[in-house]
């Protein structure tokens, strides 16, 4: 964000892959960073393009107090909070934007799990219908088939444990806004 760019929140969102993640220019004010997954920021052939290390997943330069940064995950940050990089299940965007009388919305499921060494994203409960399945770390989109009220659920399924409530790592609940 350039300086003079105020009042913002962005929410929910996923940046992954580019030289930086969110950067704040000195002089932005007021502006609401809330549940990002931030990783990846740079990726290993950025770094090697371009050896420096001023990249990071959130650069703030506007001060420390200038903005509110909430529930965010990140790697790597400056003069933003970085919390442990944990559990996560997310889906891009979320609400679903829909137009008219559209009752289904598409988005994109992403994960972390870095204590797990298989996972399966199931629909509905822990042993419903399987969305998609990998390792610890993931993203898969789905197609316009999503409901209102979806609910995700995140499985470890390490060491063929069983789908159970005890083994969902995490759930999602996804929304449609009509628009």
């Amino acid at each position: 964000m350039s300086a003079g760019t105020n009042d913002n929140v962005v929410e929910d969102n996923i940046v992954q892959g580019n030289t930086n993640g969110i950067i704040l220019a000195a002089g932005t004010l007021r502006n609401t960073f809330r549940r990002n997954v931030v990783v990846g920021n740079p990726p290993a052939q950025v770094s090697v393009d371009y050896a420096t290390t001023s990249f990071a997943d959130i650069r703030n330069l506007s001060g420390s107090d200038s903005n509110t940064f909430q529930s965010n995950i990140c790697l790597t940050s400056v003069n933003a909070p970085c919390p442990a990089f944990g559990t996560t299940l997310t889906a891009s965007p979320n609400p679903m934007p829909v137009v008219g009388s559209a009752s289904l919305g598409m988005t994109r499921i992403s994960w972390t799990a870095p204590d797990a060494d298989a996972v399966e994203v199931r629909i509905g409960s822990p042993s419903g219908a399987l969305f998609t399945s990998g390792g610890n770390r993931g993203s898969t989109p789905t197609g316009p088939w999503v409901p209102d009220g979806m609910i995700f659920y995140l499985q470890d399924v390490s060491n063929e444990k069983p789908l159970t409530a005890e083994n969902t790592l995490a759930t999602l609940v996804v929304r449609l806004q009509k628009r």
